[in-house]
């Protein structure tokens, strides 16, 4: 008769322990090889983006540059002869990372899924690639929107009359980054709805209940978020939020569990 195993005795079973540290250590190593890869992709990006510095400065530029060359005397100015290389450097590091992101996404996606059941990997397996689409049009939306949010800003100058603008590139520069992070990052409204609705903290149907409420608090969050603070650019970024948020109800009815659907 099978004897089976049970209790202190096989809490304490030597060659299960053993199994478990080389299955702990097996994770271990394969997280290392995992971080490493995305360490060297994130190296190569950044050397890339430096390499390329000119025509990204370009297009970064591009918004801003015809509307300077309308203003006599306007141009950009650097105040420190240490300027020009930090913005090299902070192109090519913040650019580095976004073009890596996507690279560092699947590694991540790669450690997490066998530990997945098949159901939940049907879930989620196409979350990697619709969290890097998002982004992308996030960055394009603002990069559309960059124009008319400088327009507004120089329309002010108007009202002083004996002045002109002595841009600093780097400056401008960080409040390009800025919006084009924060209309990447806000996108991903979806994916965040979806782990949410994975989890079970909301579910499609309390969506459709309370949109009201939320159309109000995302262009809330618009108006807060916006690094521009200009009206024509928290309106961008609240109509797509608004609309991202209906089309995650459909999203989070296909991840959320079954008794919580209607």
């Amino acid at each position: 008769m099978a004897l089976r195993l049970s209790g202190p005795d096989h809490d304490n079973d030597p060659i299960r322990d053993e199994e478990r540290k080389a299955e702990l250590t097996e994770h271990l190593g394969e997280l290392r090889t995992r971080l490493i890869r995305s360490s060297i992709y994130l190296v190569l990006g950044m050397i890339v983006m430096y390499v390329l510095f000119k025509p990204i400065y370009t297009l970064l530029e591009a918004p801003i540059a015809p509307i300077l060359k309308l203003s006599p005397g306007s141009s950009f100015r650097f105040t420190s002869f240490t300027e020009p290389f930090f913005l090299k450097l902070q192109i090519g590091t913040v650019g580095g990372l976004m073009l890596a992101a996507p690279l560092v996404v699947l590694e991540l996606w790669g450690f997490i899924a066998p530990a997945l059941t098949p159901a939940e990997k049907r879930g989620v397996h196409f979350v990697a690639p619709l969290s890097v689409l998002l982004f992308v049009l996030g960055v394009a939306c603002a990069y559309l929107v960059l124009p008319r949010a400088v327009t507004w800003f120089l329309s002010y100058m108007s009202e002083f009359p004996s002045t002109v603008l002595q841009q600093n590139p780097l400056t401008y520069t960080v409040f390009v980054v800025k919006l084009l992070l924060v209309f990447g990052l806000m996108f991903e409204l979806p994916v965040l709805l979806m782990f949410l609705g994975k989890v079970g903290i909301i579910t499609s149907a309390l969506m459709v209940q309370y949109w009201r409420q939320t159309a109000v608090g995302l262009f809330t969050l618009a108006m807060v978020a916006a690094p521009s603070n200009d009206p024509g650019t928290m309106l961008a970024l609240a109509i797509p939020l608004t609309l991202l948020f209906f089309a995650s109800i459909g999203l989070v009815k296909l991840v959320e569990p079954k008794h919580a659907r209607v």
